[in-house]
């Protein structure tokens, strides 16, 4: 199809205040066990057959961080483990909220798409290990680099690159 010249046009379309839209998820997901059971939900979506969780009290270093506004998240933490693995269609899932790919699929529990988002009742910036990846969320645009409303969040491959070497203290925790 050829590329026409729309000068006259200008980008134009619906957009989504993403933290008016977690306040509104949050709304409807009480603070307390709701959590857990929506992370506990998610993992056994994920055909987890193991589910942990841990109050990490520790503060953890700040000399080697991704990005120094990092530093206030290096403390205490609930930690959430299952031994299931994200694909990539699980990434781009969590990434849309409220437009579950899980939708389709009744037998699961988080086909509506927004459980995950109860961390948000915990945290402004969640965070995420699976496989090869760590995932941070940042909605307010305020904690990671180069992040936007468009795309407000990172995902690290820390696996294929020097990451762990060099942002020790992000990652050894």
């Amino acid at each position: 199809m050829e590329q026409q010249d729309l000068g006259f046009a200008e980008d134009f379309g619906q957009k989504v205040d993403l933290t008016q839209r977690i306040r509104e998820v949050l709304a409807n997901y009480p603070e307390g066990t709701t959590i857990l059971k929506e992370l506990l939900q998610n993992a056994d979506d994920a055909g987890a057959t193991t589910v942990s969780f841990c109050l990490d009290r520790r503060q953890h270093g700040t000399e080697s961080l991704v990005y120094g506004r990092l530093a206030e998240w290096q403390g205490p933490a609930l930690l959430a483990f299952n031994n299931a693995q994200f694909r990539e269609e699980d990434f781009e899932s969590i990434s849309r909220i409220g437009d579950s790919k899980k939708r389709g699929q009744a037998w699961k529990t988080g086909r509506f798409g927004v459980g995950f988002n109860s961390v948000y009742h915990l945290s402004d910036l969640p965070s995420f290990v699976s496989g090869r990846y760590v995932v941070m969320f940042d909605p307010h645009c305020k904690f990671l680099p180069q992040v936007s409303l468009a795309n407000p969040g990172k995902r690290f491959d820390f696996v294929s690159t020097h990451a762990l070497d060099r942002y020790r203290d992000q990652f050894v925790p």
